[in-house]
């Protein structure tokens, strides 16, 4: 295979604004600018196999690695010249998102760990007539990095995998402008749950605005917090959701997550919780 230089459009962070139940706060923060990746489309990698997260060459997925291949395909609708780095994304990044749900068999991909890493033609396989791309899944660390892995995520979230990849953060989804991932077995805020990912809409429709995405968000999260804990009665345990900001929106990012958020920090997990202390 070609040795090529590699770089990647990676969608991590929840670019989001902020609600919950109790206050309504935070700011659209744009995700993680990607670069891009340049290869033949004869030697890019096949679905269901794997590599790591800048280097095309194919690995064993029993052995440790980085990325999974979800889907390949072309990018259609841009420019003979080579597109600005806002348009590749618009391009890439919405089919990948659904390649995501559809590999790992659930509608909760968005409230995991595991998130899309997509590449494309550099300039120069632009202009050799390539309009590939490639869409992969990564686990991330929580300093949003891949991590390497083993085994191959293809249907682990219709498994009952969802507790291995489950996102928690160390700060409040429903204040804070920006959540960073934390490990669940450690001290945390706040829990993603499963159920807990509401469409708003497709992302080649105008971005609802704020006051719509809380009312389509505030009932589902509610029920799916309430859900995940056995209890509707606790007041040191609310429902809390992040909606995406027009960038992410745009991206294909267009579904609120709802989050299990507790007033202090805490240990373990609140699933089943119901009236029991918040677990030390």
């Amino acid at each position: 295979m070609t040795r090529v230089r590699l770089a990647v459009a990676i969608l991590l962070s929840m670019t989001a604004l902020s609600a919950c139940a109790i206050k309504v706060g935070g700011q659209a923060i744009p995700g993680p600018m990607p670069s891009t990746a340049s290869a033949s489309a004869p030697a890019l990698p096949k679905p269901g196999q794997c590599m790591n997260a800048f280097d095309l060459k194919v690995l064993d997925c029993a052995g440790s690695h980085e990325a999974e291949v979800m889907s390949v395909g072309d990018l259609a609708g841009l420019s003979t010249a080579y597109p600005d780095t806002q348009a590749l994304r618009k391009a890439a990044l919405p089919p990948c998102r659904s390649a995501l749900t559809e590999y790992l068999d659930s509608a909760d991909a968005d409230s995991t760990r595991l998130r899309v890493w997509a590449f494309w033609p550099n300039e120069q396989g632009w202009k050799d007539g390539q309009r590939w791309r490639l869409c992969t899944v990564v686990e991330i660390s929580p300093d949003e990095k891949p991590l390497p892995r083993k085994g191959s995520v293809r249907g682990v979230l219709g498994q009952n995998g969802f507790a291995t990849f489950q996102t928690c953060t160390s700060g409040s989804p429903s204040k804070d402008a920006e959540v960073k991932v934390t490990a669940c077995n450690g001290a945390h805020l706040a829990e993603a749950v499963p159920g807990g990912v509401v469409s708003l809409g497709k992302s080649t429709d105008p971005a609802p605005s704020k006051e719509q995405m809380n009312a389509i968000a505030k009932d589902k999260c509610t029920k799916a917090v309430h859900d995940y804990l056995g209890s509707s009665k606790r007041a040191d345990v609310f429902p809390a959701w992040r909606n995406p900001g027009s960038q992410a929106w745009s991206e294909g990012w267009t579904n609120a997550i709802c989050y299990a958020e507790a007033t202090k920090a805490f240990s373990g997990t609140l699933l089943g919780i119901r009236d029991n202390p918040l677990p030390n």
